[in-house]
């Protein structure tokens, strides 16, 4: 797998930088979530990565996505939708047991 950037663009007021990228693949090689999260977290270092989106070029071995990458786990919290934190592993929810 190889990490190309394509675009960053640092969005001051939200406290985050937004990545726009491209993943060139392997034959027959799948790139899951946490992959890509791996890649940029390498590439950018410090702070929380969250992947929006990954998908596939059709007929190229190749993906584009898009991420932020938050300075800390409480910002991304707190500006985020519930369904995002749950893909990217930064939200648990807790069940009410019965009694």
């Amino acid at each position: 797998m190889e990490l190309h950037v394509l675009k960053t663009t640092e969005e001051e007021h939200f406290d985050r930088k937004r990545i726009e990228f491209t993943i060139n693949t392997e034959k027959n090689e799948t790139v899951r979530l946490d992959d890509a999260k791996k890649l940029l977290a390498e590439k950018f270092g410090e702070g929380i990565v969250i992947v929006y989106s990954l998908k596939n070029v059709y007929g190229a071995r190749r993906i584009n996505g898009t991420a932020h990458v938050y300075k800390d786990e409480k910002t991304a919290k707190r500006l985020l939708q519930r369904y995002i934190l749950k893909k990217n592993g930064l939200y648990a929810e807790e069940k009410e047991t019965k009694k």
